[in-house]
Order: C-alpha cells, then structure tokens, then sequence
C-alpha cells in the first residue's frame, strides 16, 4: 500500500456541492471530510481527509457510500472542524472544546447498560428537543441525580445512574471540554458544543460546563447555549407598546448608558441581543464583549472574556477602535464601570447588564462599584428591568377563582378580570405551564429624576421620585399579563415581590 499522504485543507478547493454528499455528523463521527469536488465519472476518485487516514475499514466504506474510489489524506483534527465549518457553513471558536453531532429524529435510547458515551448523547438530545436551559448530574451519598431546568424550573430525568457511571460520564464530558481529567479537587470550568439537527436543519448549540468536587464525587452542570431559543426581535419581547417605543428612542440617542437589569435568569441577554440586532442594519461599528458569546452576529466584532483579558481589558481596547456601540455582557467590578462609564460620557452609545433588584436599584450598584454620583448623573439615559414568568399553557389552562392567600397582596381590590389557572396535560409534562414570557419596566431618567442622583440621594428617595414622574413598576407589567391569561398570579408571587403591603 503506497504511504498516505498528509496535508493541509487548504491546498484543496473546497466544494460546498460536496456538503450533502456526507452529512456533518458522520463527518465529525468519522473524522473524515471532502476535499475537492466530487466528480461525476464513478471511476474518478474522491479525495479525503481523514484524522486515521490508516483505517482501511472507513475507507472502504466511504469508497462504497460515494461510489468512488477515495485517497485518503491525513489532516489534523483543527483543520478537520475547520473544512466542516467551511462546508457546511457552521462557524466555530479555534479554542473551543470538541463536538457532537445529534439528530432530534435519531434520539439514542436511554437503557440500562448503555455507555457513557452514548449516555451523554441521548441527554442532550432530551435536554435541546426539550428546550431545557441546564443539564445537572449530582453525586450524592444515596445515589445520582439528573435533572434538566425548563422554563426555571428542575424537573429529574427518571433513568438510575451508577456511581461508576456518572465517574466515566463525567470523564467523557472532560475530555470534549479538554480538561484536566486527573484533577478532582478543584472546580473546572470548559465548553464543547453539539451539532443538532432537527427538521433537516443543522444549528450550533454551545455547552457551558462547570466541574464541582464534592465528598462523594464531582457534580456538573450543563448550561445550554441554544439559538433558537433567544428572540432576536424587540418586537417579539413582549413590551408594552408605550415602553417598547420609548426605548427604541433610548437606544437610538448618540451617547450614554443603557441598562438591562435584573437577576440571573431574567433574559437581560436576551434583551441587549435582540437590542444589537435591531441597531446592527445600521451603518455603524459595533463592538461586543461577552462571558461566552452566545449567538453570533455579522457585522458586530464580539469578543470572548478569556484568561488574558476581561471585561475591562477588552473595553480600553474598544476605546481605540472608534466604535459607536459598545455592549459589555456584564458589568459586575469596579475597573469595567469606571471605563463604561467613561465611554458613556465620551460619546460612545453603551449597552451593558448588572444584577440588581429592579431598574431604579441599579443606581445603587453604580455607586457601590464607585462610580461618582456627577458621573452618574451624567451618563444613565434609561434601565431596563425585567423577569422570565412561566407561560400557561395555551392546551391545558383553565379559568378558575383567584388564589385567595396572594389576591390580597398584588390587589387592593379584588380583580375583575377571570383568572387563569395552570392544570397540566401531555403538551406541558404535566406542569400546566409551557414557554416563557418577560415582564418588563423601563427607568428614564428625566430632570427631576437626574437632579436627585446628582445629589446622592438614597435610593428609596429615587423610587419616590420616579413613581411620582410616571415610571411604571415590574410588577404592573407582570400583573396585565395575568389579566390577558399568559400567566398566572402565583407564578408572579414566585419571582416579584408583593405590590400591597400586609397589614400590621
């Protein structure tokens, strides 16, 4: 047998009539891709590349699933994901870990015995077809927990793992992360991603993992990166009509700092992405840095905080660069606020998040990460607080009587509207509740309200202040939408705090 050559994908022409010849996933399972075209003579040969040129068996099979004869060529496994990239037209990170390709209508069973491997496959395919945001495996002293997060809530995946297999399943999950598999003292953060294909169409969806050891073994927990699940439209957000065009006002002024707060989970991304999409048609620069990138975007330069550089690092870059739109994924320490701020004020339009209670307590934050109340004053054009509540499911809700021991505190009155209830059905898993739905308030600062932090007055004073000059709280948003039936009153109760006081 003559020696097999070894090559870089780049000597080859690469033909995107090639892609459907083989599909991405038997490319990334075999680890072969083609080069070149594919010609129309069966007697011609089809050269590809392949991670095991050597493995005469994968050869012959693609000899008979192309009908040619094949030359193998040996590339490395970068340039492999690369030239599948190009192909198929799946970009991916250089530093990215490994991948996997899932079909969602060749979902692997989940049975006693199956290997790890395999394992993993099969909940990751559950975890994305079922729109699932987190994956956790738990080891604990009686046994292993699986558990996927849909719309905020855990809900157990009823499959018994063995304390040996949750050990090799998390070594499978280490090496496509690229982490160290011999470590299990100290926490280990990583990523990979998954190929999914679902209807004939393949997306990216990114895994977000983080390692914990514990006393009986090291827990994981997958965050699911999947764009399909972001609405990338203001429009589609939800907003109320006078809110949505006052921030579209907001995000069209020519300099300052625009907010989206609230806790971890209340889809600030979600708003600031959709936010960028909307500015992106402009003929403008855009810079983004983020803690990952979760949706890419053309014509706006995103950035990844790595090791090397963070939030604040990339920001003194983007100063350099002459950019009209910054957008800071979070600002969460005092060096990234001092130069958000300063862009802010400088005639930058920037767009950033901070976890705070509601819009108004972002002013508090600020100070807090030392940014001067004349500062302040200056450059806050507009917050934007929100939640995600549960939506009722459109199959199964039912109108039925208020709950009596939370009507009282969200109603000075009782409501005239019919409440909707959650009942359950096959369409939901049972949880009478199926999607999200954001509620929102939006903090404009106008001249009264500027004058009072210029001053430094507390924030319980600025509240005052700007319910009294027509700012509309959370929890107002929350509650029409329990009148129009997306949701109900006793999910508000689970992430907004009482609107009436209770007496005494």
């Amino acid at each position: 047998m003559a020696p097999i050559k070894k090559a870089e994908a780049r000597e080859f022409d690469i033909d995107p009539a090639a892609a459907p010849v083989l599909p991405v996933e038997y490319c990334l399972e075999h680890g072969v891709v083609i080069l070149g075209s594919v010609p129309q003579d069966p007697a011609s040969p089809v050269t590809v590349g392949m991670v095991s040129a050597s493995d005469r068996k994968v050869v012959e099979e693609l000899s008979a699933r192309l009908g040619h004869p094949v030359v193998p060529v040996v590339i490395s496994s970068s340039d492999l994901r690369r030239t599948i990239g190009r192909l198929h037209d799946l970009p991916w990170a250089e530093n990215e870990g490994g991948l996997i390709a899932l079909d969602a209508d060749r979902l692997p069973e989940i049975r006693e015995g199956i290997a790890p491997p395999l394992l993993l496959e099969a909940l990751l395919a559950r975890a994305i077809s079922r729109r699932a945001t987190d994956l956790h495996l738990e080891v604990y002293g009686h046994g292993i927990e699986l558990r996927l997060r849909i719309d905020g809530m855990l809900q157990p995946v009823s499959f018994p793992v063995t304390h040996g297999t949750a050990v090799r399943l998390v070594s499978r999950i280490k090496v496509l992360c690229g982490i160290d598999l011999a470590e299990h003292r100290r926490d280990q953060d990583g990523r990979f991603s998954v190929l999914f294909t679902s209807n004939g169409a393949v997306r990216r969806v990114d895994i977000r993992v983080s390692v914990l050891p514990g006393p009986h073994g090291q827990d994981v927990a997958l965050r699911v990166l999947d764009p399909d699940r972001f609405i990338l439209n203001l429009a589609d957000l939800e907003l109320p009509e006078p809110m949505l065009a006052a921030y579209r006002r907001l995000i069209r002024l020519p300099h300052g700092l625009l907010l989206a707060t609230g806790p971890t989970g209340a889809g600030k991304t979600t708003t600031l992405y959709a936010t960028l999409r909307e500015l992106q048609d402009q003929a403008l620069k855009i810079l983004s840095v983020e803690d990952p990138i979760e949706v890419e975007f053309s014509r706006i330069n995103q950035k990844n905080v790595t090791a090397q550089m963070g939030f604040a690092d990339h920001l003194r870059a983007f100063l350099r660069s002459n950019p009209d739109v910054i957008h800071v994924g979070e600002i969460r320490d005092p060096e990234t606020a001092e130069i958000a701020v300063r862009a802010g004020t400088t005639g930058h339009r920037v767009l950033g998040t901070l976890h705070t209670r509601d819009a108004v307590s972002s002013v508090a934050r600020l100070r807090a990460l030392g940014v001067s109340d004349d500062y302040l004053s200056e450059v806050l054009v507009g917050v934007m607080g929100q939640r995600l509540l549960r939506r009722l499911c459109d199959a199964c809700k039912k109108i039925g009587p208020s709950p009596p021991d939370l009507t009282p505190l969200y109603f000075e009155r009782a409501p005239e509207f019919p409440s909707c209830l959650p009942t359950g059905c096959s369409s939901c898993d049972g949880t009478g509740y199926r999607g999200l739905v954001g509620v929102f308030e939006l903090f404009e600062p106008n001249d009264a309200v500027t004058r009072a932090i210029g001053s430094g007055m507390p924030v319980d004073e600025l509240r005052r202040i700007a319910l009294a000059n027509g700012w509309v709280p959370l929890v107002e948003d929350a509650l029409r939408k329990v009148a129009r039936g997306v949701t109900s009153l006793a999910e508000v109760a689970r992430r907004i705090p009482p609107k009436v006081r209770p007496p005494g």
